[in-house]
């Protein structure tokens, strides 16, 4: 192998495993955009609760009337928040299957990276001989 092929086979490489490195970003940025949006519609949901509970204590007359009127609001925004929590488990189960696959993907292009200089290598050492 010339130093011309040598030097080419070292920028395709680095090429690939930039390319490679950019979907790792590219899907860290995608992963944690829909992180926070999940996490920005539970805090609007408790905010919402906030105010729903003041709301309730200037319009109950009576404490057990508030109580009530609490309880049920705790109530409904439990049963929301756990179904956020299973949108999030959902989200985080795909993103693990992404990675996988770009995991999966990374090895197989450094394998046949590996295959090729050795190939090269090979190639080389048969000519000098």
């Amino acid at each position: 192998m010339n130093m011309n092929e040598s030097f080419a086979a070292m920028t395709k490489a680095a090429n690939e495993n930039y390319a490679n490195l950019r979907k790792l970003a590219e899907l860290n940025l995608a992963t944690w955009d829909k992180m926070v949006a999940k996490q920005m519609e539970m805090m609007t949901l408790c905010m919402d609760a906030g105010s729903k509970q003041l709301e309730a204590a200037q319009e109950a007359k009576r404490v057990d009337e508030m109580m009530g009127k609490q309880s049920e609001m705790v109530r409904e925004c439990g049963e929301k928040l756990l179904e956020k929590n299973r949108e999030m488990v959902e989200l985080l189960a795909g993103t693990r299957e992404d990675y996988q696959h770009w995991v999966e993907a990374s090895v197989n292009q450094f394998k046949e990276q590996f295959a090729q200089a050795g190939e090269a290598t090979r190639k080389a050492a048969r000519k000098a001989a």
